[in-house]
């Protein structure tokens, strides 16, 4: 038993960090120009070192901007994380 613990450690650890993003909502985002969603520089406002790549990456409808579902997807998936602060 004693050898397990040390071993399943950094699992509980991980699993634990994941939860905290997981089935919650991402922090609030200005919508600036009111278009009913987000720019890359909208969420740069959240996210400062979002870059153009992993803006790409979220809005996986390639239309330009990041919905609704395409953050809380992000959040889910842990390509968006909390910020610090």
């Amino acid at each position: 038993m004693k050898r397990t613990i040390p071993l399943l450690l950094p699992l509980v650890l991980a699993s634990a960090a994941m939860a905290q993003t997981a089935g919650s909502t991402p922090p609030a985002v200005e919508d600036a120009d009111a278009s009913g969603n987000w720019s890359l520089a909208e969420l740069q406002a959240v996210w400062t070192d979002l870059t153009e790549d992993g803006f790409t990456a979220i809005d996986t409808n390639t239309d330009g901007a990041v919905d609704a579902a395409e953050l809380q997807a992000a959040w889910d998936n842990g390509v968006l994380k909390p910020v610090e602060g």
